[in-house]
């Protein structure tokens, strides 16, 4: 088995096509059959059902994807490491990162990092907490930005800020003159938010529970940029982290202090416990401190 028919099955994999997982390879949809078909048999069980012109993992295949793109990053980690010891910094560096931090403060840090380090290649998936700790233990993510304190104890963090969840709102709604109010307030309020898959919904629920209210759920959205649009054209407001109102924007949108209690959160940088770190993973979560301390802790306001 070489590294190449791993690669080759997992174009398919994720393509669930061999023509169209041909067409981003080196190789003919011909040859690609026959080198998954090889590595068939050494693996000695089918990975794909074929129907068609289409595919679908067999039960098997789907194990051996996680273990064959495990394989694929420890080669990645290794030839990062032996660049490493020869001085140089390059390979591939890939990152799992929350959604807000993602949209808010991922531009600037990938702008800092690739300007002191253009041989690096940088891969940035935008994940939930769990997903992302997932990765990060298993190995398939070599750093993390997301929730702490995580919730196992295989993972080493940093915790870089806490931030509150605010209501915001239109200019026109109004709650937007309140300087601050009582969670306990919203009982009655039509929301736009996050559904429950989200760890920020199911901590912002913890918190409803606490104040006594049941929240008046109008509209559940997965993306925080669509749930701000819909809030800043019409009437319904949402709770979500004061730094979801970071970019340009979202200029004129309005984020009232919520008490009694105040949702919070804390992000932090995930490692892998014992696992290597490489010198540009070091460098990127650098980068990273720089910028909250730069955008987070000179407004003490926030």
């Amino acid at each position: 088995m070489e590294f190449r028919h791993l690669r080759y099955f997992l174009a398919v994999a994720d393509a669930l096509h061999f023509t169209k997982a041909a067409e981003g390879l080196p190789v003919s949809q011909p040859a690609l059959s026959a080198q998954i078909k090889q590595l068939e048999e050494e693996v000695g069980v089918p990975l794909f059902d074929r129907v068609g012109r289409s595919v679908q993992l067999t039960r098997a295949g789907s194990i051996f994807r996680e273990h064959a793109r495990r394989a694929l990053r420890e080669m990645e980690l290794a030839q990062v490491a032996i660049a490493e010891e020869e001085g140089l910094q390059r390979g591939t560096l890939t990152v799992g990162v929350v959604q807000t931090v993602n949209a808010y403060l991922v531009p600037d840090i990938v702008g800092r990092f690739s300007t002191l380090h253009p041989q690096v290649s940088l891969k940035l998936d935008e994940l939930s907490g769990p997903d992302i700790e997932a990765g990060v233990k298993s190995g398939l993510l070599e750093l993390g930005i997301g929730f702490v304190p995580a919730g196992s104890d295989r993972l080493e963090t940093q915790a870089l800020f806490e931030e509150d969840f605010v209501l915001i709102t239109s200019p026109r709604h109004h709650f937007a003159a309140r300087r601050h109010l009582p969670l306990a307030s919203l009982a009655d309020e039509p929301l736009v938010l996050l559904p429950n898959i989200f760890c920020t919904r199911r901590l912002l629920n913890a918190s409803f529970e606490q104040a006594g209210i049941l929240p008046k759920v109008t509209v559940e959205m997965n993306s925080i940029e669509g749930i701000l649009a819909t809030v800043k054209i019409g009437k319904l407001a949402t709770v979500l982290p004061r730094l979801s109102l970071g970019l340009q924007s979202n200029e004129g949108l309005r984020g009232i202090p919520l008490k009694n209690p105040t949702p919070r959160r804390g992000l932090g940088l995930l490692w892998r416990k014992g696992g290597y770190r490489s010198g540009a993973a070091q460098a990127l979560a650098d980068q990273v401190r720089l910028v909250v301390n730069k955008r987070w802790r000179r407004k003490p306001d926030r």
